[in-house]
């Protein structure tokens, strides 16, 4: 029930709707306290249990973090384009690898951009409005 009226209270203000997904709760934790105040941020900390979260959210970009121990970021794309919803959503991995290997396959599996770790709150928001806004 509190997640609807936040949900409804983000549309009644404009605010575009992001799921960050990482193991860290601590970069999480980071993620939130950046953005909740342009966007209606969401978390997940348990990367298996996305399908449940999509089943009720329907985020306008997503934050994946690439190294997890239960699902790498890249694990994560294909539950998360199953969704005819989110076919064409962006994905921008959060990621520490910074190989051209990386950024190959993260892009043939439809990312729209990175952000490397450490994160640069500055870089974060300006690619984030980017691709919410293209």
């Amino acid at each position: 029930m509190g997640d609807t009226r936040k949900k409804k209270e983000a549309a009644a203000k404009g605010k575009a709707t992001v799921l960050a997904i990482d193991d860290s709760v601590d970069v999480l934790l980071m993620l939130k306290l950046l953005l909740e105040d342009k966007y209606d941020i969401h978390t997940l900390s348990e990367p298996g249990k996305v399908k449940d979260l999509l089943a009720e959210l329907t985020p306008d970009l997503f934050l994946l973090d690439y190294n997890m121990p239960e699902l790498t970021g890249f694990d994560l794309m294909p539950i998360i384009r199953s969704f005819k919803k989110h076919e064409d959503t962006p994905v921008i991995y959060l990621t520490a690898v910074r190989s051209l290997d990386f950024f190959t396959v993260a892009t043939r599996l439809g990312a729209c951009d990175y952000i490397t770790k450490p994160i640069d709150a500055d870089k974060l928001c300006e690619k984030i409005e980017k691709h919410i806004n293209s």
